[in-house]
């Protein structure tokens, strides 16, 4: 499961996951119905790959949480959010029974097992996570030639020019009366 493409924007419903990045605005899909928004820089964004849930010893990141509320659902839905906090906080204990009961608050409860519904819906267990190249194996699978293939080496035929040195001098600039009466 890869959470890094799926975000929650702060005053819409639902997540979202994004699809293209221009200067101005993400541009977003929802995992609900999938229609299509613009989500301005000015939004508060949140990817769900860098959320994680208190426990009493060291946070644990949200992917962990939800698939181990996955395993223990045996990837079927789970409690309804609206359900009292403390049914909601028993199910929470037992995909993550060293959760600290003290620090997390009802609403971000209701918000995980909102967004594990969502999540299952739109297929997001299923899919299995692509494998985080290194710079340095990108850069060695760009030069080793593939199987069957010739290395051939590119001619042009063309010379380099050698850079163009300039001599010459500033242009003058005149300056129009008005401009010098302030002087």
């Amino acid at each position: 499961m890869d959470l890094s493409k799926i975000i929650s924007v702060a005053g819409k419903s639902g997540l979202f996951r994004v699809i293209a990045q221009g200067r101005q605005a993400v541009i977003a899909e929802s995992l609900l119905d999938g229609k299509r928004i613009p989500v301005p820089s000015s939004a508060k964004v949140s990817s769900l790959d860098e959320i994680s849930m208190f426990t009493t010893g060291d946070d644990v990141p949200l992917k962990d949480v939800l698939s181990k509320l996955h395993e223990v659902e045996k990837g079927k839905a789970s409690m309804d959010p609206k359900e009292s906090e403390d049914k909601l906080f028993a199910k929470l204990m037992e995909a993550l029974p060293d959760a600290d009961r003290e620090r997390i608050y009802g609403s971000d409860v209701r918000k995980l097992f909102s967004w594990y519904d969502q999540l299952l819906k739109a297929g997001e267990f299923e899919k299995k996570e692509e494998p985080k190249e290194k710079p340095e194996e990108k850069t060695a699978k760009a030069k080793a030639p593939k199987e069957g293939e010739k290395k051939v080496k590119a001619d042009t035929g063309k010379k380099a020019a050698a850079p163009k040195t300039t001599t010459s001098k500033p242009k003058a600039t005149t300056m129009r009366k008005s401009a010098q009466r302030g002087a």
